[in-house]
């Protein structure tokens, strides 16, 4: 199980680096896109956490 959360956490600083380089290729017109569509992500996720928490249950 260890095993498998090293090669988790690597493949997704890989994914992150990878990530990096193609965001500093990119214009800026898609980088406030991209910009939008990581917000949206993060409020969404941020929202069913929320969700979950104060949800009853039942």
């Amino acid at each position: 199980m260890r095993n498998l959360n090293q090669a988790v956490l690597i493949i997704l600083l890989i994914m992150a680096v990878g990530t990096g380089i193609w965001l500093n290729k990119t214009t800026w017109r898609n980088r406030r896109l991209i910009w939008q569509m990581q917000a949206a992500v993060v409020a969404g996720g941020i929202g069913f956490v929320a969700g979950r928490v104060t949800g009853g249950k039942g």
